[in-house]
């Protein structure tokens, strides 16, 4: 496990390293050339090709929306084919910009297939079938490409003849192997937990086609501008873009920026020319990722004004709200990269010369300056957009009109100008959708991120070194003010982008508040309890017991209560308080966790925050079900509830009573209350639990009030009850008895605790969850389902679970299920572990009473 975790820290150090790589390559395929090359061929690329281009990327997202729809086909599953191609350009465009595909793409179809009744299941085979279509894809390219290409020399004069060989054999075996599963086994796959049915031939067959299509009209995108610059062979060309895809695929990199086009130049540029092999790739690069990524903000744009005239919630308010932080971080991050990419590369001297008799050389000095600080704070945004921070959408704004402004000023940048115009627009009305509140300063960097910044900034220099390499250095150049003194622009720009880097950094590493895990004092638990009592779940009570963390807002009205183990810092629960606080909080303890180097779990959570947890790349499994009794409709009357009513009466007639004390009366019966305790715990033979459950302590039993039952003016049975200002809801936590006392005493107690809650108008009575109620049975379900179901109909030397459900059910209750958020695959056992040696206070407790 430590062997995996330090290779989880290392992954972007890896990733980084390989972009340093590609860099070298790509410097050593073209440093014969200068930029005035590249540029040249940019331009002389034809409009009509750049349509041409564009219409082919429209049809390659198109047909990429086949790959969900046959994937829905695959799950049993069936949509209006506009919600798959809306679902499948939006998931696309952010994951081939941002990387991480089964998390950032996996994460969007989750949010949209689950508001339109996809189960979480299906949602999970369609992603897998997804991953499996293009890897096909990929594969029959390869083999065919290779089969068929006229000249091998492109592949051979780079790698080593063992290297192509490993890599056809590898694909001929996989995409063998593949088909004798589809014609011949036809029996589910099971990977860890999950279960992949192996599709019909019917539908493999389409499958094939689809991912050909895909492609084949992806790499025209590319291949039209290699054709028409230098009329490379289309047989080639296509084992060189598969070859690449792969290596930008394995590198981690989001959308394998820098590695796809060094290992594309490194190559070809055997046999054609660098400058043009890399016109085509920037072409490439800006028509089939960079502009779908905008059209995205824009149509989310238009789709979100259309909410607003004709009303409709739910599905689209929690599409937009999860999809415009993640795209416009990303396109913050492609606006900041251009303005710090502009800033690297020479004016065009023809804009130049009017800029002579338009502006003053000083502000064009500064335009420039300000345009590389710009950059960097855009980059700096993208982290705080992507979290919805409030003050990041007027900083947004603020930095895309300097942006602009520094644009025209420093060289008549228009295209630029025009560009960061259009996020600008797009932008302004998104402003809802920025609620969490935080400071900018006080932001945690994560590692993902920082690395991506680095590149963009590592790129950025050395494409100015490169494009002013003709340029002797002297010391003069720092202090040179000219028209054309594009190379001292550039050095001062970079010393400004790396001062303001590191400045920032380095503030948020000295000024980050220290967070030592210390116990709540009293007067936390007091703050803690007046939050709980104005929330709507009775379970924000176990914070009340002292025994774990609490993580407070910034203004002390919101906080969430965690315990810790050695890999894991566990929640219970969802956070607590202002709604607009939750998400930082959550954020808050995922980066604090991070700094002790362990993992996030957050235990029991409900539904209503699950776009969060999968927001910090968390997964969910079902725990089970709560148990909540509307307690409007709760009456002993009618047939259906006759054994409740004559066992309640006949405890009446055996002279039990009920009453309930309040919290400033107690103090009278506490040595009572203990005894009783402590004789249940001999009884039963059993140990206190903590973390999810309360136990028994004079402090917290103090902040409640305490159900009571009595026989001959005696107590012989309690339960503390947690009770909710709004009266939305009522529960109980500890329930003790005496040995001996007549069987159903609890029963009457919790009988007696709904009818004085609905006499009192609360609304709901909590009974708790019923582990492992509710799995999926489909014999498709993923194994901890059916670990789950077995558990739970055949586990009665463990626990009775099967029985508490029964017993909870006959008081009719809605069932509302409860998850735990976790890291996927084996983590998510670790996590479960974890949790279980928390409540059972320790490894040896989890097997024992």
């Amino acid at each position: 496990m430590a062997i995996k975790n330090s290779l989880h820290q290392l992954t972007p150090i890896f990733s980084l390293l390989l972009f340093a790589v590609a860099i070298f390559v790509v410097h050593h395929e073209i440093e014969v050339y200068r930029w005035h090359d590249i540029r040249q061929a940019l331009q002389s690329f034809p409009i009509l090709f750049l349509v041409s281009c564009s219409a082919i990327t429209i049809m390659a997202y198109v047909v990429l929306s086949f790959y969900d729809y046959l994937a829905l086909e695959y799950a049993g599953e069936r949509l209006p084919y506009h919600r798959v191609l809306f679902t499948s350009f939006l998931s696309y465009t952010i994951s081939n910009n941002v990387g991480h595909a089964w998390l950032s793409g996996g994460s969007m179809r989750y949010r949209l297939y689950s508001s339109w009744g996809v189960s979480g299941a299906s949602i999970a085979k369609v992603v897998a079938f997804c991953a499996v279509t293009y890897m096909l894809g990929a594969l029959t390219l390869v083999l065919f490409g290779y089969a068929f290409s006229p000249n091998h020399a492109l592949i051979t004069n780079n790698l080593s003849l063992a290297t192509i060989q490993a890599v056809i054999i590898i694909s001929a075996i996989l995409m063998s192997a593949w088909w004798w599963l589809v014609l011949f086994h036809r029996k589910p796959l099971t990977i860890k937990s999950f279960r992949l049915e192996i599709p019909n031939l019917s539908l493999a067959l389409r499958q094939l086609l689809v991912a050909l299509m895909d492609l084949l009209l992806a790499s025209l995108v590319l291949y039209l501008p290699l054709f028409h610059f230098i009329g490379m062979p289309f047989g080639d060309f296509l084992v060189l873009y598969i070859f690449a895809q792969l290596s930008g695929l394995i590198s981690q990199i989001p959308g394998g920026i820098g590695v796809f086009e060094g290992s594309f130049l490194f190559l070809a540029s055997s046999q054609y020319p660098a400058p043009h092999i890399l016109a085509s790739l920037i072409i490439y690069r800006v028509i089939y990722y960079f502009m779908p990524l905008l059209i995205s903000a824009l149509m989310l744009v238009a789709y979100e004004l259309r909410l607003r005239q004709r009303r409709l919630v739910n599905v689209a308010v929690n599409v937009l709200e999860s999809a415009v932080p993640q795209i416009f971080s990303a396109l913050l991050l492609l606006a900041g990269a251009l303005l710090l990419f502009s800033g690297a590369t020479p004016a065009l001297k023809d804009r130049l010369q009017w800029m002579e008799y338009l502006i003053p050389l000083p502000i064009m000095e500064f335009s420039h300056l300000l345009g590389s600080i710009v950059g960097v704070v855009l980059l700096l945004l993208s982290q705080a957009v992507r979290r919805r921070i409030d003050v990041a959408y007027f900083a947004t704004i603020v930095m895309l009109v300097l942006g602009i402004i520094a644009s025209l000023g420093k060289g008549l940048d228009y295209e630029e100008a025009l560009i960061l115009g259009i996020m600008l627009i797009s932008f302004i009305p998104t402003k809802k959708h920025f609620y969490r509140k935080s400071a900018l300063l006080q932001l945690d960097f994560s590692k993902q991120w920082l690395v991506l910044v680095m590149m963009v900034v590592l790129g950025s220099a050395w494409l100015g070194f490169f494009s002013h390499k003709h340029v002797e250095y002297s010391n003069q150049l720092w202090w040179q003010f000219a028209l054309h003194g594009d190379a001292s622009r550039f050095l001062r720009s970079l010393v400004a982008t790396v001062v303001v880097i590191v400045g920032l950094v380095g503030y948020r590493l000295f000024t980050r508040t220290a967070f030592s895990l210390v116990l709540p004092t009293a007067a936390d638990i007091d703050r803690a309890e007046m939050i709980i009592k104005r929330s709507s779940d009775t379970s924000t009570y176990l914070a009340l017991t002292g025994d774990k963390y609490l993580l407070w807002s910034e203004t002390k009205n919101s906080f969430l209560m965690f315990d810790v183990t050695s890999q894991y810092w566990v929640t219970m629960g969802d956070p607590v308080g202002e709604t607009e606080e939750l998400e930082e909080l959550a954020w808050q303890l995922l980066t604090l966790a991070d700094r002790h180097n362990a993992k996030v779990a957050f235990y029991q959570v409900s539904t209503q925050h699950i776009p969060l947890y999968l927001e910090l790349g968390l997964a969910l499994i079902k725990l089970g079900e709560e148990a909540r009794v509307p307690l409007a409709s709760f009456s002993l009357e009618g047939s259906k509830r006759s054994g409740l009513r004559q066992a309640y009466n006949r405890m009446f007639r055996d002279g039990v009573s009920f009453e309930i004390i309040p919290a400033t009366a107690l103090d009278t019966i506490l040595p009572q209350l203990q005894q009783i305790s402590n004789h249940w715990m001999e009884d039963k033979k059993a140990r206190e639990k903590r973390f999810s459950l309360g136990f028994y302590k004079e402090d917290y039993l103090r902040r409640c009030e305490i159900a009571v039952v009595k026989k001959k003016g005696e107590i012989i049975a309690f339960a503390n009850i947690w009770l909710l200002e709004n009266k939305e809801e009522l529960s109980i936590d500890l329930m003790r008895y005496e040995p001996g006392v007549p069987n159903g005493v609890m029963e009457f107690l919790m009988v007696s605790l709904m009818l004085w809650g609905k006499q009192n108008e609360y609304q709901w009575f909590n009974l708790g969850m019923a582990p492992l109620s509710g799995l999926e049975k489909h014999p498709l379900g993923s194994l901890w389902n059916k670990i789950g179901n077995t558990v739970f109909r055949f586990g009665h030397e463990f626990y009775n679970f099967e029985g508490l459900y029964l017993y909870k059910n006959k008081f009719d209750p809605k069932w509302q299920p409860r998850y735990l958020a976790a890291p996927a695959g084996i983590s998510m056992a670790s996590a479960l572990l974890s949790v279980t040696t928390l409540i059972s206070g320790g490894l040896k407790g989890a097997f024992t009473k």
